[in-house]
C-alpha cells in the first residue's frame, strides 16, 4: 500500500470477505506507528464481529489489479489509554514470516 496517502482519492471502499463472501466494506485506512502496522476502519456483519476473526481485504480499483491482504477484526478504539508515547520506548518491531 502506498503512503502516507491514499492514491485513489477520498471516497472509496474495499470489500471484505470471509471465505470467499463479502461480509463488510471498509471506510477508511491508514498507518499505526503506535502498533507499527496498517489498520483499517470497516463496517462487517454482526456475526463476524468478534475479536481475532480471520477476515481478507479486497484492495484496489475494481477493473484494475486488485490484492487479497489477510486481516484481523480487532475493537476499536485500538489505543484506549489515549496516553501520550515516547516512540523510541517501543519494543523493536518483530520479524514478519
Amino acid at each position: 500500500m502506498e503512503m502516507p496517502q491514499e492514491p485513489r482519492g477520498y471516497l472509496y471502499a474495499d470489500k471484505i470477505l470471509k471465505d470467499g463472501k463479502v461480509i463488510g466494506t471498509t471506510s477508511s485506512r491508514g498507518y499505526s506507528a503506535y502498533f507499527r502496522e496498517m489498520i483499517s476502519l470497516c463496517v462487517i456483519d454482526l456475526e463476524f464481529h468478534q475479536p481475532g476473526t480471520e477476515v481478507t481485504v479486497v484492495w484496489g480499483n475494481p477493473g484494475s489489479p486488485q490484492r487479497e491482504i489477510k486481516a484481523r477484526v480487532v475493537p476499536a478504539p485500538y489505543k484506549t489509554d489515549r496516553a501520550r508515547v515516547d516512540f523510541n520506548t517501543l519494543p523493536p518491531t518483530p520479524p514478519r514470516g
